[in-house]
């Protein structure tokens, strides 16, 4: 047998190499190329999910009995969770089947014996797939909390939540969307009593900083927040269907990026470009009439889709990114599967 010179040798090296790679590449393209996105839809009680471009693709996961309010994916398992506006917090599985065998640990993460009549409703995780929860009402009686849950607690039927500085007790009147600022700070939306945004230290649990000096003379009612590179906050406000964007970081003041939108809008999410997204439930007051339960208890006649904006973060430009298959819808995320 004849026995290959080192230039051929050199030649089939570099074949096999670009093979391989060629084969890694393509093996790992699903992974990092696909972005999908799963937005709560309360009055379908459902999880609805969505490609990158804002196309229908499935109904994710089922809710039963109860509403998705906040939802968060875990950067560690890719599990998913669910707020449901009372003491549960649902859990899937990246594929959408409820945790547990046999879906034995779906409704099994229950708050109640910490939050008594205190509701459930905004979820955050940290990149080290911590899991932190925060009640709805602050005042009449109530205070809004904020609990961490480890991330070697999520996959146990019940978990059990860290203790000190945890939870952190807020001074908001409302427990909206959490997002975490540059500085590592965890800060929370508050639309009523008072309207603010507030951020806390995780390591001591105190106070880092109250924005209500700039949200306040401007009347935005924030639930949902962001923060953008240079920690300025990026907040909305609920009614008017408005974005608000601070000039400079903790010091204002807070200026409008966008309008004009349908109110009762949801929680921020925001791509790595900047741009933002943001759900509408859209025009829930007239829709519900005079019902003065909670919207989900009420009945609602309207059966055509809300919607999901897309805000450009340069311009203010305002486009729909969904516009089907949603009903009350609270917040998006973006999910890697």
């Amino acid at each position: 047998m004849k026995t290959p010179s080192n230039n051929q040798r050199f030649t089939l090296r570099q074949t096999l190499i670009v093979k391989l790679c060629l084969t890694i590449a393509i093996l790992a393209l699903p992974a990092y190329a696909v972005t999908n996105e799963l937005v709560g839809s309360s009055e379908s009680h459902s999880i609805e999910k969505f490609d990158s471009s804002g196309n229908w693709i499935k109904t994710f996961a089922s809710t039963g009995p109860w509403i998705s309010v906040g939802i968060a994916a875990s950067p560690i398992t890719g599990n998913v969770f669910a707020a449901t506006a009372t003491s549960l917090i649902l859990r899937y599985t990246k594929t959408g089947i409820p945790l547990g065998s046999g879906g034995s640990y779906w409704n099994t993460f229950d708050l109640s014996s910490l939050v008594g009549s205190n509701p459930v409703e905004s979820l955050l995780f940290d990149p080290s797939g911590n899991l932190y929860v925060a009640t709805i009402y602050g005042t009449n009686g109530y205070q809004v909390m904020i609990f961490k849950y480890s991330a070697s607690q999520l996959s146990k039927k019940k978990p059990a939540p860290a203790g000190s500085p945890w939870p952190i007790v807020t001074t908001t009147g409302r427990g909206d969307q959490m997002a975490w600022d540059v500085s590592g700070n965890i800060c929370i939306a508050s639309f009523a009593s008072p309207n603010t945004v507030q951020c806390y230290n995780p390591g001591t649990g105190a106070l880092a900083f109250d924005y209500a000096s700039e949200i306040q003379p401007k009347s935005i009612q924030p639930v949902g927040l962001a923060f953008g590179p240079n920690n300025n906050l990026i907040a909305n406000s609920v009614f008017p269907g408005e974005i608000w964007v601070e000039a400079t970081a903790r010091a204002g003041p807070m200026n409008e990026l966008a309008s004009g939108m349908v109110g009762d809008v949801g929680w921020l999410t925001v791509d790595s470009a900047g741009t933002l997204y943001m759900p509408s439930f859209h025009n829930a007051e007239a829709r519900y009439g005079n019902c003065t339960a909670p919207f989900y208890a009420c009945m609602d006649y309207d059966f055509s889709s809300d919607v999901v904006y897309k805000i450009d973060p340069s311009s203010g430009a305002v486009t729909n990114f969904i516009s089907t298959h949603l009903w009350g819808p609270y917040q998006m995320i973006f999910v890697p599967f």
